[in-house]
């Protein structure tokens, strides 16, 4: 880009030489027309191209000392597809005579009309202006001792005096323009390498007089065009420009650009853009401050100010901006992003943002942060240090979310039915973790909502605090209000080794079962109610469901108080059991299939994936139920079996007790009675009595105990 400029600034120097060489030493009788030959022999000379002078040449001396061109073609260098590098349609300018005496310039508006720059790169990588740059290059490498040969000869040859250069030279301060005027110019950019082609057209630019410390008026138009992607950009800026005469102090009033892009690439055919501020830089004391900042598009609407200092140096930033409500999921629409389908269609209507900036080159923080997103606000801070290797630290407070909304909606088959189930190649089991990410994380944050409903749960004062740092992960949580109890852990994930290892402590407390079921599995009734206080230490290692199923080991223990458990009556089995050794059957059924206990309590050890209970106990007024075993983890299976007793009743009744096996799986239980300890309390004569009865209503044995149940009878 340097050698592009020297190229530039060639052809733009080459010209004012030849526009204050005419009009100085060329007497007023001559006609420019008539060295058109020469001028353009030296352009030639000079740049190694051609310069074709088409227009007149129109020289003026007093009161207004230049020129004014016409045509005037500079020509490509070889090989490329354009036949002109620049093009000038017509040129003015002129600069007061009088002021010069007074070692002053004062330019009237400079014009320049027509203006096309064609700039290319052929598929070698070869610019259309390396051969100029390489021109002036040559000319200017002198080396070292050649230039301090010349200057000690000058230094020789020159009388002595005292030096009057602040007195003599022309400051910036010197120097006045009426203003500058650009029409109907354009640049084009052709790359054949990687055949990108940008047309900078119908280039327009006008300013007022242009004087140090005083308001500049600048307005500026143009339509860029891309082939690749093809997208067309309609662009004004309009600014009242201040600027100092050391260049160092630059202020831009009343900024505003317009933007128009359209395109086929471009999400929804066209983006409205509108950036308005007050913009001030001071290079001298390093400073950039955008007051009154506004950035308004199609639908997004930002507004703020930012103040940077040191911005050479060390680059440090302050500000505070604000996203004004808008449609999140219309904005994902407009820019032709997957809207992700949300159990509550109402739901990505409206997000607002708030928060002031505080950053340097290597860290950014947004405090006072708020965020609204539909019904939920969100409040705190999060901050960011080591771009490279970021440390986030983050507080948030949210009041009220009910995170179901946002999740996918439920799939249903329209028949209602159960799809048939077609066999797949098995297939590897997915992993859970991300490994290298965990091992990179390095968070220290806090997370507080007020109200959270997630997985049909609902539940308050929710407390997070997670910390990650050099691959160990941990997280403390607690929870308030949980179904009128409490709920208190903490999780590790230790991600440095190959296989993730994995600690939950958990502690529930006065948890009312009942509630929580019916939300959690809203399909179906609750088969267990009662107040929970349940504790886990519980480890495991692996990166499957499987493996950390298979994995798990520690220990648990429960306790459900005044409980129940549905789906079946333990009386009525017993009852059905007692008949049984009398001969007899039930006449009817209960009507209340369930269990009611006292207490429900236990503890277990788990070892690879399976927990063993070997004290289970249920308890109530009437009925003591004793027992153990196992559940497996891995493939859901249960392997229980309970002793029942009445602890009130007749001779017949009391000291009784009667065993249940409890088989099948979490989501399919069964109970059924062993048959075999009823036979043990049995006499002789009460088992002849029961075989004729069995014989009889095996039918509605079956039906009563389960499958099968009679004939093992």
């Amino acid at each position: 880009m340097g050698k592009l400029v020297k190229a530039i600034l060639i052809f733009f120097s080459s010209l004012v030489v030849l526009i204050v060489a005419a009009a100085i030493i060329i007497p007023l009788v001559v006609d420019l027309n008539d060295y058109k030959a020469e001028m353009e022999a030296a352009v030639q000379k000079q740049t190694g191209r051609t310069m074709k002078i088409e227009g007149d040449l129109d020289l003026s001396v007093f009161p207004w000392l230049g020129v004014s061109t016409g045509k005037i073609v500079l020509s490509n260098a070889a090989g490329f597809t354009e036949n002109s590098f620049a093009v000038i349609g017509e040129a003015d300018i002129k600069v007061k005579l009088r002021p010069l005496f007074s070692k002053k310039i004062e330019l009237r508006t400079v014009v320049l009309k027509g203006l096309e720059l064609h700039l290319e790169k052929n598929r070698l990588g070869i610019s259309n202006w390396s051969d100029m740059s390489a021109k002036k290059e040559s000319v200017d490498q002198l080396t070292e001792k050649q230039v301090k040969e010349q200057v000690d000869t000058s230094q020789a040859q020159a009388p002595e005096k005292k030096s009057d250069t602040a007195g003599t030279a022309i400051g910036l301060a010197d120097i006045k323009i009426g203003g500058l005027v650009i029409e109907n110019s354009q640049v084009s950019w052709n790359d054949q390498q990687s055949g990108q082609h940008i047309v900078i057209k119908d280039f327009n630019l006008s300013s007022g007089a242009v004087v140090f410390n005083k308001p500049i008026a600048i307005k500026i138009a143009f339509l860029l065009e891309n082939t690749a992607p093809a997208i067309t950009e309609q662009l004004s800026l309009s600014t009242s420009l201040v600027i100092d005469e050391t260049l160092q102090k630059i202020q831009l009033n009343n900024f505003q650009l317009d933007s128009v892009t359209k395109g086929e690439s471009i999400p929804g055919g066209v983006i409205d853009t509108q950036l308005e501020s007050e913009i001030i830089l001071d290079l001298q004391e390093q400073t950039l401050a955008l007051k009154k900042l506004q950035l308004v598009t199609n639908l997004m609407h930002l507004t703020g100010e930012l103040n940077a200092s040191k911005i050479k140096t060390d680059l440090q930033y302050t500000g505070a901006l604000q996203i004004a409500s808008f449609s999140p999921k219309k904005l994902m629409q407009q820019l032709a992003m997957s809207v992700p389908e949300t159990a509550d269609k109402q739901v990505l209507q409206k997000l607002a943002i708030s928060f002031d900036l505080q950053g340097t080159i290597d860290s950014v923080a947004l405090e006072n942060l708020i965020i609204t997103l539909d019904d939920t606000q969100i409040n705190g801070y999060t901050r960011v240090q080591q771009f490279n290797q970021p440390a986030i630290a983050f507080q948030l407070a949210i009041d009220d979310i009910d995170v179901d909304r946002y999740s996918a909606p439920k799939q249903e088959t329209k028949s209602g039915k159960t799809p048939p189930t077609v066999a797949k190649a098995p297939v590897a089991e997915a992993t859970l973790l991300p490994m290298d990410t965990l091992r990179t994380l390095n968070i220290d944050g806090d997370l507080k909502i007020a109200k959270l409903k997630v997985a049909q749960l609902k539940m308050a004062g929710v407390n997070v605090n997670i910390q990650a740092k050099q691959g160990l992960v941990k997280s403390k949580h607690s929870i308030s209000q949980l179904y009128q109890g409490r709920y208190q852990g903490q999780i590790s994930i230790n991600a440095k080794s190959k296989k993730p290892a994995i600690s939950l402590n958990e502690k529930i407390s006065s948890v009312q079962l009942e509630p929580l079921l019916n939300d959690l599995m809203p399909d179906s009734k609750a088969k267990l109610k009662g107040l929970a206080n349940i504790t886990t230490h519980l480890n495991t290692t692996g990166n499957t469901m499987t493996a950390i199923k298979s994995g798990l080991r520690g220990r648990l223990s429960f306790a459900i108080e005044k409980g129940a458990v549905r789906g079946f009556n333990l009386q009525e089995i017993i009852d059905i059991g007692r008949l049984a050794v009398k001969g007899k059957k039930m006449q009817q059924s209960y009507s209340n299939e369930q269990t009611l206990f006292s207490i429900i309590k236990g503890s277990a050890i788990v070892k690879r994936g399976v927990i063993n209970n070997p004290d289970f106990l249920a308890e109530s007024s009437t009925i003591e139920v004793k027992g153990g075993g196992t559940a497996n983890l891995v493939n859901e299976a249960l392997d229980y079996k309970v002793v029942a007793k009445i602890k009130k009743g007749g001779k017949d009744i009391a000291n009784r007790p009667v065993a249940i096996n409890v088989k099948g799986t979490f989501s399919k239980p069964t109970y059924n009675v062993d048959l075999t300890s009823i036979e043990s309390m049995m006499t002789e004569e009460e088992k002849q009595k029961v075989d004729k009865l069995v014989n009889k209503h095996e039918k509605e044995i079956d039906k009563a105990l389960g499958e099968g149940s009679g004939k093992a009878v």
